[in-house]
């Protein structure tokens, strides 16, 4: 399978506790670590600690009060150019509770709203210690282009690809959990 850029919406961020213990970094200077770094507004995250691991989770009112105006938003913009039919996930989603949006139909192969298995992890620098902390996301794809990419020299052009929809979408707040990445 090739490489895709794709627009997914990070439900849950998750790193190990081992590492953050080790590095002495609490969870507050993480999130504002993820918040500075990813541009993600982290009061949309629900924070829980499990054995191993400290997962923040999207808040399910985040959910209800903003996904489906955000989509009914995007989905149109990316879609003008192409058949209209691809947008029937939002008729989907209308007539759906939003307790299993999860469930709806991720075994689609247009890619949207479906949940990504091969998201990558990336690496935070949490200010000026030497602490790298290693990120992992659970994603569900909003959109994946189409046709392979290749991605060499790409992390700038996507840095400003996520700062860019922010602004343009900054009235829905749920897209400072919504991410520009490569997938595959």
């Amino acid at each position: 399978m090739g490489q895709y850029l794709a627009l997914g919406l990070t439900y849950s961020i998750f790193t190990g506790l081992e590492n953050l213990r080790k590095n002495k970094v609490s969870n507050g200077s993480l999130r504002r670590g993820i918040q500075r770094s990813l541009s993600f507004d982290m009061t949309l995250y629900d924070e829980v600690e499990t054995d191993n691991n400290l997962v923040f989770t999207l808040k399910d009112e985040s959910l209800e009060k903003d996904l489906l105006p955000f989509l009914e938003t995007l989905y149109p913009m990316i879609y003008e150019q192409k058949n209209k039919k691809d947008i029937g996930i939002l008729k989907q989603l209308h007539s759906t509770p939003s307790t299993q949006w999860w469930d709806v139909d991720h075994e689609k192969d247009d890619c949207v709203f479906q949940i990504d298995n091969y998201a990558e992890s990336c690496i935070i620098k949490l200010g000026n210690s030497q602490s790298n902390i290693r990120l992992g996301f659970d994603n569900v794809i909003l959109y994946r282009g189409h046709g392979k990419i290749l991605t060499e020299g790409m992390d700038d052009f996507i840095d400003l690809f996520n700062r860019c929809l922010h602004e343009t979408f900054n009235e829905h707040p749920i897209v400072r959990s919504v991410q520009v990445y490569i997938t595959g």
